[in-house]
């Protein structure tokens, strides 16, 4: 999957869910949909870990203050 921004990702994942629910595409093309679907919520979710991650290396280093702005 090529290198793209966390918005970037979830705004195409949200248009293949909506392109499923209509239910008017052929069977192989909604597998091939369903497929980059599932990366695409992976991605996502590495991205919101990875930023978990760092917010809480941040607050224990103690480089964050507490609270947010």
């Amino acid at each position: 999957m090529e290198k793209m921004t966390y918005e970037k990702a979830l705004a195409k994942l949200e248009k293949i869910v909506d392109q499923l629910e209509q239910g008017s595409i052929p069977l192989e093309k909604s597998l091939e949909l369903y497929e980059e679907a599932n990366e695409l919520a992976l991605y996502c979710k590495n991205c919101l870990d990875n930023a978990e991650q760092r917010i809480v290396r941040l607050t224990k280093d103690g480089t964050e203050e507490d609270g947010i702005e």
